[in-house]
């Protein structure tokens, strides 16, 4: 969650601030820095719904709703991720429609806020950054967009989309920086995202283009970790 930006929308203030505070001392206590902003309306919130990994959302609202709210986010923004808040539960059923990750109940109590943010945690896969190089230039990614990682003659190479950036890092250290929901070490020249595989039979995985062999040795633990990724994380 380090670096997601979550927004919370509520026409009560005093709650908005109450769920914010939950939030902060969640991160504060997990170490992963968030951005969160707090909106009063619906249509307020959509002026900037692209920008936003995670909301929280009252379905009860002046002017735009939260299911209404919520249709609308899904149109600009089909990934994120929505929680809803209602003290009436009957109300749950329409939240259905707009595809909500969770449901928290007012008054709020910080163990369901904590269970709901650490559903988030457990389902998001290779959000943190890694600063890589492009002719000496800095540029940073996201670490769910590298396909694979090789290393060559004593560098680090990262294939990212078409491009291949650089970066003076062992893939024995690299195994400890990396979000090991997504990135496995397949051999001892490679560590692949199992978010980019395209296919895998008889050791052999098409990645990106390439074709790379899984060691013998390593086989096992790979085929184990990517039918856990494909069962939990594929998709999110």
């Amino acid at each position: 969650m380090v670096g997601m930006k979550i927004g919370i929308c509520d026409d009560e203030k005093d709650v908005a601030f109450q769920l914010k505070a939950y939030v902060e001392k969640y991160q504060t206590e997990k170490k992963c820095a968030c951005e969160i902003e707090v909106f009063s309306s619906g249509e307020e919130l959509l002026l900037c719904a692209q920008e936003y990994a995670v909301v929280f959302l009252d379905i009860e609202m002046d002017g735009l709703d939260g299911i209404k709210t919520g249709e609308l986010l899904r149109r600009k923004n089909p990934d994120i991720i929505i929680i809803m808040a209602t003290g009436r539960q009957e109300r749950y059923k329409e939240a259905f429609r707009i595809q909500a990750f969770r449901f928290i109940t007012k008054p709020f109590e910080e163990e369901e806020i904590y269970e709901a943010l650490d559903a988030v945690s457990d389902c998001q896969c290779g959000e943190e950054e890694i600063e890589l190089f492009s002719k000496r230039a800095a540029i940073r990614v996201k670490q769910r967009e590298i396909c694979y990682i090789r290393a060559c003659y004593g560098d680090t190479e990262f294939l990212v989309g078409d491009q291949v950036f650089r970066k003076e890092i062992s893939l024995n250290d690299l195994e400890n920086v990396l979000d090991q929901k997504m990135f496995v070490r397949v051999h001892r020249q490679y560590i692949v995202n199992m978010g980019w595989i395209e296919t895998y039979q008889d050791g052999r995985i098409s990645i990106g283009g390439q074709c790379i062999t899984v060691a013998r040795r390593k086989r096992k633990e790979f085929e184990r970790k990517y039918i856990e990724y494909d069962i939990q994380y594929r998709g999110n």
